[in-house]
């Protein structure tokens, strides 16, 4: 059987990234995850496929509670992590310190949920996305790392012979693949900004030339990600419309950036999508069923 038919008449939850405005996402999923509501599968994005992870383990204010606990440690992003491993993200810190000791994964929990969970990737020789399931936390967390690797601050993670960056590059919002290729019927988009939100140019161009000089499509993927994000999401507006998707987004323009320092402005962000996915709860408990 074929991926299309498998998925006829499945229904998917697609979550955006944003790195500490995955907050946002945090506390829809949690409220998700107090009523019992889940689809078929999640496809994850950067920050999207961290908060992938604690919905498939139901994890209930795991990813609130660690971005509040660590947003100033430098171990978890900052100087720190840099220093160690050349990527200003701590990965070995989050993924291994606070995975396995200090907030503990339920792997067990994980391995139980039917929900399928996937983690986008960007490769960086063709500059295309890559769609990789994260079917065990432990055996597959480079999958998670691949999908967060952000360009010019983290090292590249190589996976089956392939290097890849973060999935934001190629695919920010992978609705079209989850309703066009992969075949789910429906899918809630959880986004991590405003309706009216547009975005500009990567302003890191000149670094990236110089650093992915070998990775032409990459730089090519980077240059025109905003113009193929901002396509994408008049795209969402219109499935939408057209009853195909229900989104959950911000109530109004986010004050949060990629790197957040202050915990008082993320938790104000969970809050807002508590408040959000509270508001929505009976239209998204009706679409996905």
């Amino acid at each position: 059987m074929d991926q299309r038919a498998a998925n006829a008449g499945k229904t998917a939850i697609v979550l955006e990234g944003g790195s500490f405005r995955g907050q946002f996402t945090a506390g829809v999923l949690d409220v998700l995850m107090e009523h019992g509501i889940q689809p078929d599968a999640c496809f994850g994005v950067s920050a999207g496929a961290l908060n992938g992870l604690n919905y498939k383990s139901r994890q209930i204010g795991r990813g609130n509670r660690v971005n509040l606990t660590f947003c100033n440690d430098s171990r978890y992003i900052g100087t720190r992590s840099f220093a160690r491993s050349g990527s200003l993200i701590g990965y070995d810190f989050m993924l291994n310190d606070v995975q396995d000791r200090i907030d503990p994964f339920d792997n067990e929990a994980f391995q139980a949920n039917p929900l399928r969970l996937y983690a986008v990737a960007t490769d960086m020789v063709f500059g295309t996305a890559a769609y990789l399931e994260v079917a065990n936390a432990v055996l597959d967390i480079d999958v998670v790392r691949a999908s967060t690797s952000l360009p010019l601050i983290t090292q590249p993670v190589e996976l089956d012979g392939h290097l890849y960056l973060d999935g934001g590059v190629a695919d920010s919002v992978p609705v079209e693949h989850v309703l066009e290729e992969a075949g789910f019927d429906r899918a809630v988009v959880v986004l991590t900004q405003h309706h009216s939100y547009e975005k500009g140019p990567y302003e890191f161009m000149s670094a990236a030339r110089a650093r992915y000089a070998e990775y032409p499509y990459l730089l090519e993927a980077l240059e025109t990600r905003h113009e193929r994000y901002n396509e994408q999401r008049r795209c969402i507006w219109e499935y939408e419309r057209d009853g195909r998707v229900l989104v959950v987004a911000p109530p109004r323009p986010v004050e949060v950036g990629h790197v957040e320092h202050d915990p008082v402005k993320l938790l104000e962000l969970y809050i807002e999508g508590r408040q959000e996915c509270a508001r929505l709860l009976d239209s998204i408990r009706a679409f996905l069923r």
